[in-house]
């Protein structure tokens, strides 16, 4: 019988060596995920208990209710300060965000319950103003079920007691201007809880339940002072974040416009654009009452700008360094790990115009250029601990590294002396679309 044929070994593939300063980035990358599965481990403790603790309340256990949120609290503030709060954005870390809010909603509604007020907001808890908000937001919609059940036996006065409390913090909330989001929601079903209590009251009423008036009048809720000073920090944090918004367009639109010039071969003009765009980021960055202020802030528009201005940049070494990716240390702004990495991913399309254009002039070593580097950054890419967001760009980069090997494969098939076909493209053009008419 004869051997079996044995086909030869897959073709070894020459890229870039190494991408240089990455293996401080892949450990700051593995820390942020120990710190994650951490956090989310006390999350599921603090949940666990936040949860019983609003069972309890509903039932009318109010010492088992008081122990398990203590309980919660507890768990949440023993959470290690790496892992529950992020003091880039002064805001707790991601897992931990619906149940400390929830912790609070419980925490509210008892503090109600026992004092006839809802809380002021900790001095320790500056940071977390909209858990605190969001906290009597929640509340408010617990004792609509409270004061149903407490109808049910005729207490129409303890009714009234809520109606007053959730009117009252309906008022103090009036003047926020809640942004699109997790609040706003939550905000916009406070006067249906206000509604529902005076629907109960009216109800009761006819049922000849009258609520007992008021001795005297009451003393301001304590929540109140809380408000004004949370309300005062969000109106700055709004303010800065609009001026944020406003400076970011022109870092985006000039590292925009420094890759056409770039692709033009403009790369006097590619120079000055991506220097008055840095120039812009560096504004922003150095502002004392912009992120400095308000580290939040930079998550957003901003980090979108500063992703574009990295891609931008990292073209522009590409193409002044025979086809170098430039450390994440190297560009010239302090860019967050995430703002690099997504400039890289980027950067492959960019770059895998170039290798059309060089195909279209039977360049190959040009074309080979751009392989190496799309085969380094993937081969990068899939061994580092990725966040969501960058995780999602694998597969465009898997596809663009196979659309560079079917251009090769045709430039070898034809010898240069024939067009290529459509498996040369790689879609960039049309997701791009035509430079504005500013970009020239």
């Amino acid at each position: 019988m004869a051997a079996a044929r044995i086909p030869a070994p897959p073709t070894i593939i020459p890229r870039l060596a190494a991408l240089q300063g990455w293996a401080p980035l892949a450990a700051r990358l593995e820390a942020e995920r120990e710190q994650h599965r951490v956090a989310g481990d006390h999350a599921r403790e603090v949940r666990k208990d936040a949860t019983l603790a609003a069972l309890q309340f509903q039932l009318g256990e109010l010492e088992c209710a008081s122990a398990a949120h203590a309980r919660a609290a507890a768990a949440l503030a023993a959470v290690p300060a790496a892992a529950g709060f992020n003091p880039a954005t002064r805001q707790r870390s991601f897992p931990l965000r619906d149940c400390g809010e929830a912790t609070a909603v419980v925490g509210a509604a008892l503090a109600f319950v026992t004092t006839g007020r809802f809380p002021a907001l900790p001095e320790s808890d500056a940071d977390v103003d909209n858990e605190y908000v969001g906290g009597l937001l929640g509340a408010a919609q617990e004792l609509v079920r409270y004061a149903t059940r407490r109808a049910t036996v005729g207490d129409a006065a303890s009714v009234a007691i809520c109606r007053d409390g959730v009117a009252e913090l309906n008022g103090a909330l009036l003047d926020f201007d809640f942004r699109n989001g997790p609040l706003r929601r939550k905000y916009d079903g406070l006067k249906y809880a206000l509604r529902r209590l005076e629907d109960v009251l009216y109800e009761q009423s006819l049922a000849g339940k009258a609520s007992e008036a008021a001795a005297e009048e009451a003393a301001p809720a304590p929540c109140l002072a809380s408000l004004a000073a949370v309300k005062a920090r969000m109106d700055a944090s709004d303010a800065a974040r609009e001026r944020v918004i406003k400076l970011s367009r022109d870092v985006q639109k000039g590292a925009k416009q420094a890759i056409f010039a770039c692709h033009r071969g403009d790369g006097k003009k590619a120079d000055a654009l991506l220097a008055a765009a840095t120039a812009a980021a560096e504004a922003i960055l150095d502002d004392p009452e912009l992120v400095t202020k308000w580290p939040q802030l930079r998550y957003g528009a901003l980090s979108s700008a500063l992703e574009e201005w990295a891609e931008a940049a990292l073209f522009a070494h590409w193409l002044a360094h025979d086809g170098a990716v430039a450390a994440p240390d190297a560009l010239g702004l302090p860019l967050s790990d995430e703002e690099y990495l997504g400039g890289v991913c980027d950067l492959t399309g960019e770059i895998g115009r170039v290798a059309v254009a060089a195909a279209t002039k039977r360049d190959v070593d040009a074309v080979h250029r751009v392989y190496a580097t799309d085969v380094a950054v993937l081969e990068q890419l899939g061994g580092l601990a990725l966040p969501p967001k960058l995780g999602k760009k694998l597969d465009p980069l898997s596809t663009a590294v196979k659309k560079i090997e079917a251009i090769l494969y045709e430039l070898a098939l034809h010898g240069g002396k024939r067009p290529l076909s459509s498996a040369g493209d790689d879609g960039h053009e049309a997701k791009r679309g035509k430079p504005d008419d500013d970009d020239e």
